[in-house]
């Protein structure tokens, strides 16, 4: 009998553990690495985004092969209340300072409250309802926690990750304008 219950409880606790979602914890040494196609140009693009400090402002080294590298540097009050994103080609070998109201490849926390709390924000202008998605979205080859959210003119698309400290942008469909992006590992 004690066999039996032992067997229940690891077999219940291995359903529990294999249920649960992969949220990466974005912090120092964090790697981003994202496919971005510049729409203009008709081509694709790998960026590489490396945190290299979290705190007041957040600063990341930014790598695309063949164009360059450099810093961007986003406040800590955009994380905070941030209304925008932005995602543009950089100047290589130079610092990107991000505006206090907007982000980059994140969305702010009180956005995502909004998101989580009302089903629907705004952003870049933009009203955005939070929808079914029955897809799933994985994340270096695990099942991610992610939120979808489609504009209210159906043409913008956007995949966040479920993660209050952090709520990546994992995807973005005309959210930004002439780049549409996705990410492709966290390291």
């Amino acid at each position: 009998m004690k066999r039996l219950v032992l067997s229940l409880v690891i077999i219940t606790a291995a359903v529990a553990a294999s249920a649960q979602k992969y949220i990466p914890t974005i912090k120092a040494g964090t790697v981003l690495n994202y496919s971005v196609y510049l729409k203009n140009l008709g081509q694709n693009i790998n960026l590489d985004l490396t945190f290299t400090g979290t705190d007041d402002p957040i600063k990341m080294k930014w790598n695309v092969p063949g164009y360059g590298s450099g810093f961007f540097e986003m406040p800590q009050q955009a994380l905070a209340t941030g209304k925008k994103i932005v995602l543009s080609p950089p100047t290589p070998d130079a610092v990107t300072k991000i505006g206090s109201d907007e982000t980059l490849l994140v969305l702010s926390k009180s956005v995502y409250n909004d998101a989580i709390n009302n089903n629907a924000f705004e952003l870049n202008g933009q009203k955005f309802n939070v929808v079914t998605d029955t897809a799933t979205y994985k994340i270096n080859d695990k099942v991610t926690d992610i939120m979808h959210a489609v504009s209210a003119n159906g043409k913008n698309e956007i995949w966040i990750l479920k993660n209050p400290d952090y709520p990546l942008i994992c995807q973005g469909k005309g959210v930004t304008r002439g780049i549409d992006f996705y990410i492709t590992a966290v390291n």
